[in-house]
């Protein structure tokens, strides 16, 4: 090789160097792996900002770490703002006025605060107002026959007058919306505002009802009320618990004519295996051994001394006021009752509400277990005007927890959830031990109605019957001495009769 190609200058020899140097620097140098990922970031519900984020990843000597570099870049996109339904004149609400002051009072208030956050003109206005002495039902079917109804109604009505008069919107997407959310509505529900494979009525909260009692009564009589099941068993606690020198009655119930009356007498024929109609609602089945045996032994712990020691005086005229007003007076240990008479002692201040606990309501040897509660709920008559304003209100009232918690706390262990997840997820129910123990009534399956079952929760003549008050005609016979058969055969007969007005068979 020639000498000139061999010799190195000192000039190249760093040059080289130099180049070296680079390249020992490059193969030790990091691998570099560049990954992008968006983040969305929602700015004032219209505009979406998207940032880009630059991992670094940085490989050496079997070591790998991340460096993130974030570079901003605002990225505009369309987004979908809720708009609010636009309102037809007023928006029109009828409301109960209900038990709880307090109740009624946030209602308004929240409804009220709701409209003027929509925008809406709104006209609410308390049901007793608006019917001015007019019965509910007929004043509605009116309005609905006018083409005047009101947009949104929150009541306790029943929908089977409402129905025949096609006075009602089916609302079925909108009891499925709250349910995708609480879940199911309580079964006893689904019996009172279904049918046709529709929802008539959206289900608000449950009303409680059943037994309430004194706990040092029992407490000192060394009896668990709770563990009594049979009515029969209950009435001789009732009996061992009576001080009637002292005035303390057991057993605070009635059986003439008023609600609870009504209600305590469709117990104790379930509870024997008694029913007034088949499951068809076309045939009735009064007169039947179990109603005789029933009624024998109901009227017979108003007749049969054995049981006059617990017996408050005057308890066969009683009316539904009758029960709340001794047990708030300390006189009863035990009666049944909506739970107004609990609320009546929270709103006063009553001592007796510290003391007071419910029981579930008991049953008979045919039948031990069957419960159900009534419930407020939300109704759109045919033709009202601003329809997709009450669907919107409706769902406001039921969908955030917040709502339905200041609804249990303004009327506690009255206002009860409608629907079985919110048992678990409301911050109040768990804080009032009343309230609690309504639960198991509350949640039953069976949602038997009393007097209805086990046919159609929504029978027009079942309906007719009752206004027609025979039932109350055959007890009050038989504690003036009519036989019990005879009375019962009386009875029915006059529902068949009733039945086949309405083009119903009645008998078989």
């Amino acid at each position: 090789m020639p000498e000139n190609k061999m010799r190195m200058t000192r000039r190249r020899m760093l040059k080289l160097a130099g180049v070296g140097v680079g390249a020992l620097a490059a193969a030790c140098q990091p691998k570099v792996i560049v990954q992008t990922v968006e983040v969305e970031k929602v700015v004032e519900k219209q505009v979406v900002q998207t940032v880009e984020v630059q991992k670094v990843v940085e490989v050496a000597k079997e070591v790998t770490r991340v460096v993130e570099k974030a570079v901003e870049k605002e990225v505009t996109r369309v987004v979908e703002v809720e708009k609010a339904a636009k309102v037809t004149g007023t928006f029109w609400v009828l409301q109960k006025k209900d038990f709880f002051p307090a109740f009624n009072d946030w209602f308004r208030a929240e409804m009220t605060a709701w409209c003027k956050e929509r925008g809406w003109p709104l006209d609410i206005s308390y049901m007793a107002g608006y019917t001015g002495g007019t019965p509910e039902i007929e004043k509605l079917l009116a309005s609905v026959a006018a083409g005047t109804p009101a947009d949104l109604i929150m009541h306790s009505l029943g929908i089977t007058q409402l129905r025949q008069g096609y006075a009602l919107e089916a609302v079925t997407p909108i009891v499925e919306e709250v349910e995708a959310q609480w879940g199911k509505a309580a079964a006893r529900q689904y019996n009172d505002f279904r049918a046709d494979d529709q929802w008539w009525a959206v289900p608000y909260f449950q009303r409680s009802d059943g037994g309430w009692f004194q706990r040092p009564p029992f407490q000192e009589a060394g009896i668990d009320i709770h563990k009594l099941r049979l009515y029969t068993d209950l009435w001789e606690a009732c009996l061992e618990v009576s001080k009637p020198d002292k005035e303390l009655y057991g057993w605070g119930v009635t059986i003439n004519r008023c609600g609870d009356g009504d209600w305590f007498r469709r117990r104790v024929m379930h509870g024997w295996g008694a029913y007034i109609q088949d499951e068809t609602g076309r045939f009735v089945t009064f007169n039947s051994p179990q109603m005789v045996e029933a009624m024998t032994v109901m009227t017979q712990l108003y007749l049969d001394p054995k049981w006059e020691p617990m017996l408050p005086p005057g308890v066969l005229a009683w009316t539904d006021s009758s029960n709340n007003e001794a047990y708030l007076a300390g006189k009863l240990a035990y009666t049944q009752n909506g739970g107004t008479l609990y609320g009546k002692a929270v709103l006063d201040n009553n001592p007796i509400k510290d003391i007071t606990g419910f029981h579930a309501p008991a049953g008979g040897p045919v039948n031990l277990e069957f419960n159900s509660l009534s419930a407020n709920n939300f109704m759109i008559l045919r033709g009202a005007r601003n329809f997709d304003a009450a669907k919107e209100t409706i769902l406001h009232f039921l969908l955030p927890l917040e709502n339905q918690d200041a609804v249990f706390k303004a009327a506690p262990a009255f206002c009860l959830p409608a629907y079985e997840k919110l048992w678990a997820a409301s911050n109040y129910i768990k804080t009032n031990q009343t309230a609690a123990e309504l639960e198991k009534v509350a949640r039953d399956p069976s949602g038997v109605i009393p007097g209805q079952y086990p046919g159609p929760p929504n029978n027009p003549a079942m309906a007719a019957a009752d206004a027609a008050g025979i039932e109350n005609d055959m007890v009050a016979d038989i504690l003036r001495g009519t036989p019990v058969a005879e009375a019962v055969k009386t009875c029915h007969e006059r529902y068949v009769k009733i039945f086949k007005e309405f083009g119903l068979p009645g008998e078989k």
